[in-house]
């Protein structure tokens, strides 16, 4: 709990090795390992918790009633957030005095970023490029460039108001090009990526609301898959009618009687 307080990620990286520890122990305020990195705002410590600590209880309460979502939108912690209702908590949750979900705890504590960032989230629940179904191309280039070729050229007013126009630091536009790009280049349909990493569950991309299983759960399916294709297919190495061949000469033996063959008779002596 410590470690998750101050964000000592490679001390959280080393105790997920650890057989006996407890991740979903509480303190004396309820809180756990999970709620702390979620309202301190650790996004990368979050995100090792949930994917390599099997058993991670994401609704867990604290003496409150509060979830680790709810405190983490109480603190405006929208990447936290993010990352926990990507992994499956329970948005409608509510705590028991107030009645208020995580949205209107946000909402209640002036944490902007935090709505913000639910709501694009409810628009766009799940995370299609992470499978293989996903197309790279882009669905608004073809009216945009059928726009500019049926768009007249633009005055002298307009090109001196977009030269002398001050560029502000805007977040990348739903859906334009910036957030395109971005999406293609996380893709599995991107080299970058297929060469790094290869995904264990290319149907089921993580979407909003759906618990995910952690590293060590998917490791273990993907060796029993593995050792039940393996036990299917035959082995090279067996030699065809060899065990008809030890059957037919086993039927034919005689002599099984004690006295009836060498071995017998070197039993009875």
């Amino acid at each position: 709990m410590v470690a998750c307080y101050h964000g000592f990620q490679s001390v959280v990286a080393l105790l997920s090795r650890c057989p006996f520890l407890d991740v979903n122990r509480q303190d004396k305020e309820g809180d756990t390992a999970l709620m702390l990195a979620a309202q301190a705002g650790h996004v990368p410590l979050l995100s090792l918790l949930i994917n390599y600590y099997a058993g991670l209880d994401l609704e867990r309460r604290d003496q409150r009633g509060l979830t680790a979502l709810m405190k983490a939108a109480m603190r405006d912690r929208s990447e936290c957030v993010a990352a926990l209702l990507m992994a499956g908590a329970d948005l409608t949750a509510v705590d028991p005095v107030r009645g208020k979900t995580a949205l209107e705890w946000a909402f209640l504590t002036d944490s902007f970023d935090t709505v913000q960032r639910i709501q694009q989230l409810l628009r766009r629940p799940q995370v299609e490029q992470l499978s293989h179904h996903y197309q790279p191309e882009w669905p608004a280039l073809p009216g945009l460039v059928a726009q500019a070729q049926a768009q007249a050229a633009p005055s002298f007013l307009e090109r001196l108001q977009a030269t002398l126009s001050l560029p502000f630091a805007q977040s990348p536009q739903e859906g334009g090009v910036l957030d395109h790009l971005v999406t293609v280049t996380t893709s599995l349909a991107s080299p970058f990526l297929t060469t790094a990493c290869r995904t264990l569950c290319p149907d089921h991309p993580p979407a909003l609301g759906t618990r995910s299983k952690s590293v060590p759960e998917l490791l273990v399916e993907a060796r029993a898959q593995v050792c039940r294709e393996s036990k299917a297919v035959p082995s090279c190495l067996e030699i065809p009618g060899a065990q008809d061949g030890e059957e037919e000469a086993g039927g034919g033996q005689v002599g099984t009687e004690p006295g009836d063959d060498g071995i017998g008779r070197a039993a009875n002596r």
